[in-house]
């Protein structure tokens, strides 16, 4: 990441940025390099649906926003929304604004902010998944709690990636599975959305 004082004709100087770091006030301008791009977070909700003002421990960091600044390497384009992983990427705050700076392969998708989480479109090599619905009864008939209930981990695939590219030719391989089939995959892997899940190919068994 390359970041820019206000342009002055004299002189350009970098900064790397650790985890954690805020960027200096002077710089007015990030450009990720590589892969990486540069998301501006989505405003977290400081207040529940009814109005109940939530203290900052309580709120739901958010894992969503727009890109603002995209490296020479990136598939995605800036105005894009995005979902990413959860912990990801570089925190940064700057020109009063939230953002983080990502590896693309930590973007989960692509997904438009007035869209619902079944409009994903996945990016590589992921996929989403619609997931069965639990039993909530036994095989006797027995009603079953919630905490009781395994949760399934199979599904049917709504959306595909375009797939992964190889570092060194370049080339984009495929996932070799289509929306409309039903697959089964590695509990506890990839991202869980209610009633889906966003996963890597390789999740899938």
């Amino acid at each position: 990441m390359v970041c820019r004082a206000p342009f002055s004709g004299k002189s350009r100087c970098s900064v790397t940025v650790q985890a954690g770091t805020a960027v200096p006030k002077q710089f007015k301008l990030v450009t990720p390099v590589g892969d990486r791009v540069l998301v501006k977070v989505d405003k977290e909700e400081a207040r529940t649906v009814g109005g109940v003002l939530l203290p900052a421990s309580a709120r739901n960091r958010p894992t969503a926003g727009a890109i603002v600044a995209v490296g020479e390497g990136s598939t995605v384009k800036e105005s894009d929304r995005v979902i990413y992983s959860k912990f990801a990427g570089t925190e940064l705050d700057f020109a009063n604004d939230q953002y983080v700076l990502l590896k693309e392969e930590d973007v989960i998708g692509l997904l438009p902010a007035s869209e619902k989480i079944s409009s994903l479109q996945p990016l590589s090599d992921r996929v989403l998944i619609k997931t069965a619905k639990a039993d909530t009864k036994t095989s006797g008939g027995v009603l079953l709690a919630a905490e009781s209930t395994d949760k399934p981990n199979f599904g049917l695939v709504i959306a595909v990636g375009a797939g992964k590219k190889d570092e060194d030719s370049g080339e984009v391989t495929a996932p070799n599975v289509k929306v409309g089939s039903t697959v089964m995959y590695s509990k506890y892997s990839g991202v869980e959305f209610e009633d889906f899940a966003q996963l890597p190919l390789a999740s899938i068994v």
